[in-house]
């Protein structure tokens, strides 16, 4: 009775916990940004001046790494004619302003920008075009033969999984630098846990009237202490370095022997909150560390420094996702949601600690000490201290289900975008993944568990008759008693019926160990996808067109001409008609024709947006509203800023305020 008296008494905190999390996520709306995206800039983007500007001016969405965010101008033949001084305003940390050389002549100039946010560290490039004009007003054009000016400069290159959908050699580093480090630091903060939410609630010592449960909460945390606490640490301590080096593998332009350049990396530490906060973690893991092998070396520690020890490494886990969270995604928000944002994603850390990282230590420390004992103490044991984890597995499902689409609400703008995108795609494979965690679970607490502990009951049962009815050891009994004896048949029918529940004892206890070892597996796909979601997360650029759209493939011999190509929206409500003229690197006309499928006549009581994505590189998103025209259609003026295959999103807008979306994709030559 006293034990299920105390299971809700545990459960509450987590519980409200989970409420709140509930709660922020269905009431506090907001937009997050996940990069520091371009928003403005003074010359604008396609801006026609009669008079050389002084500077350039460019703001973004959020605040700039000032050492490592920088701009650089070039004219039509590639020369640079900014004067190097790229700095971030001192009044706005959003603003990156840009010296120009004086009188500039006519000629078509390109701006091209890095940001590296200084909220998560990530990087994000691109350019945009102003034109200064003859006295006579003659535009003067780019050579659309001729390389596209700024290619190269300021790191230039796809070095970024982001956009393209694909993993290559940087986006894999980085998966594989952030999925350890969570890997570890969900493991190590959930044995914490373990030792303080479930080791602490089962009886032990004289309190226990099972011994070898008392056995094991005695052993697990020293053989933790012994054999995992000090690897996972160092894996972390590398694992987060790897993530600070997989984020200057982006400025390097994939290119080690720059992202490891000390200047660099010391940069990216000292320069920007991500880099206090990246710190702030790798100084939380080592003094774990230090506690960690103090522990280890200590051959036996008072019971006050014991106590101290773990209530110290508690602390520093909670205090690690703390960092964790503060340098990452879910602090790049506006301001009036930052507390709760963090509070969310922080949540998010501690449920998958309590369910993830509470599966890795039953395999670790509880199932191999387990084995050590026969099937029946083993059955008795699973029944006596799994019951006290159940509650905390599953205020850890509840808080990763409440959690876990906060963020991705952020990113995803339609249900489409989880087929349509490399970050959608993700996140639907750990949605599957953790749908299938959550049946396993179910599986051995439900069926597995109630019949082991049945099956225990019966074997127990048995065991104590035969007990209270022999005053000797059962062979003994036999071998004393004539063999057509009432008492020894007696005996061995009894004895033949223990062996078959022990046998029925060992296949259900061999059945939920095994289940126990492999569950974790489906953990660790889940913390991959969050790894490629973090990968792909930002821009969120589809890498696959629409069902109806027709795209044109690059041709080798073609010269530039106007391409006019159409798809149907998303919902099947209209057809969209886009014609890029003359679809030439440097400005084009967009001009867009929308049709109702079920009228077929055009619709013009709408609002028009294009959204235009280089594929082949991470060049920013432009945005461009389209003014309607006499004829129906909708029209305006964007720059294609390199050759190469890019992706048009259309957005189409009614007058209930709804949106209708279409993707093509289409192939630009020089």
């Amino acid at each position: 009775m006293s034990k299920n008296l105390r299971l809700p008494a545990r459960w509450r905190p987590t519980t409200v916990a989970a409420l709140v999390a509930l709660a922020l996520f269905l009431f506090l709306p907001g937009t997050a940004e996940a990069h520091a995206v371009l928003l403005r800039s003074d010359p604008s983007q396609d801006a026609l001046l009669r008079t050389a500007p002084r500077e350039v001016r460019l703001w973004f969405s959020e605040d700039l790494n000032p050492a490592l965010s920088s701009a650089a101008v070039v004219n039509s033949h590639n020369q640079r004619v900014d004067a190097g001084d790229a700095h971030v305003s001192s009044s706005d940390h959003h603003e990156l302003d840009l010296g120009l050389k004086a009188n500039l002549p006519p000629d078509v100039y390109v701006v091209v920008w890095r940001s590296v946010s200084n909220v998560d560290g990530h990087v994000l490039r691109g350019s945009f075009l102003f034109t200064i004009v003859e006295p006579n007003g003659t535009v003067p054009h780019l050579n659309g033969n001729a390389p596209p000016p700024g290619q190269d400069l300021l790191g230039g290159g796809n070095t970024s999984s982001l956009y393209t959908g694909q993993i290559d050699a940087v986006g894999l580093f980085n998966l594989v630098a952030v999925t350890v480090s969570e890997l570890g630091a969900i493991f190590w903060v959930g044995a914490q846990l373990w030792r303080f939410f479930v080791l602490e609630a089962v009886p032990s010592g004289e309190n226990s009237d099972d011994p070898v449960a008392a056995s094991l909460v005695e052993a697990m945390p020293s053989r933790f202490s012994r054999r995992f606490a000090v690897p996972t640490l160092l894996l972390l301590l590398v694992a987060n370095l790897g993530v600070l080096i997989g984020q200057a593998l982006f400025l390097s332009n994939g290119q080690w022997s720059g992202a490891l350049a000390p200047s660099l990396l010391l940069s990216m530490v000292t320069s920007s909150r991500f880099g206090t906060f990246w710190l702030g973690r790798e100084v939380v893991i080592l003094l774990a560390l230090a506690v960690a092998l103090y522990q280890l070396l200590a051959r036996r520690l008072p019971a006050p420094f014991e106590r101290a020890c773990a209530w110290l490494n508690l602390l520093l886990g909670l205090a690690l996702f703390g960092a964790m969270t503060l340098s990452s995604h879910a602090a790049a928000v506006s301001s009036n949601i930052f507390l709760f944002s963090v509070l969310i994603d922080w949540l998010h850390l501690l449920g998958s600690a309590f369910w993830i990282g509470g599966m890795f230590y039953i395999v670790t420390c509880y199932l191999p000490l387990l084995e050590q004992h026969a099937p029946p103490l083993r059955a008795q044991s699973l029944t006596t201290v799994l019951p006290y984890y159940s509650p905390w597995a599953i205020a850890g499902v509840v808080l990763l289900t409440v959690t876990g689409p906060f963020s991705a609400s952020f990113h995803l703008t339609s249900p489409a975008e989880l087929i349509t995108t490399a970050y959608g795609r993700a996140l639907l494979i750990k949605i599957v993944l953790v749908a299938a965690l959550l049946a396993t679970s179910a599986f051995h607490v439900l069926l597995l568990r109630p019949r082991l502990k049945k099956e225990y009951g019966k074997y127990a049962y048995g065991l104590e008759r035969l007990e209270q009815k022999q005053a000797h050891p059962i062979a003994q009994q036999i071998e004393q008693a004539p063999d057509d004896s009432e008492t020894a048949i007696q005996q061995r029918r009894w004895t033949r019926q223990l062996k078959l529940r022990e046998k029925r004892l060992t296949r259900l206890t061999a059945r939920l160990m095994t289940v126990l070892r492999w569950e974790p597996l489906l953990g660790v796909g889940v913390l991959i996808c969050v790894g490629l979601m973090n990968i792909f997360a930002g821009t969120l650029t589809p890498t696959t067109t629409a069902l109806n759209q027709t795209a044109p493939t690059a041709s080798s011999t073609a010269t530039p001409k106007p391409l006019t190509t159409s798809a149907t929206t998303s919902d099947g409500r209209f057809t969209v008609t886009l014609t890029i003229s003359p679809n030439r690197f440097g400005t084009n006309t967009f001009t867009v024709k929308v049709s109702d499928r079920q009228t077929q006549r055009p619709a013009t009581q709408i609002g028009v947006t294009l959204y235009l994505n280089m594929l082949d590189m991470d060049m920013g998103t432009e945005v461009l509203n389209l003014q309607p025209a006499a004829d129906g259609s909708f029209s305006g003026h964007g720059d294609l800023t390199m050759s190469g295959d890019w992706l048009a999103r259309i957005q189409v807008r009614t007058l209930d305020n709804k949106l209708h979306e279409a993707q093509i994709k289409f192939f630009t030559p020089f």
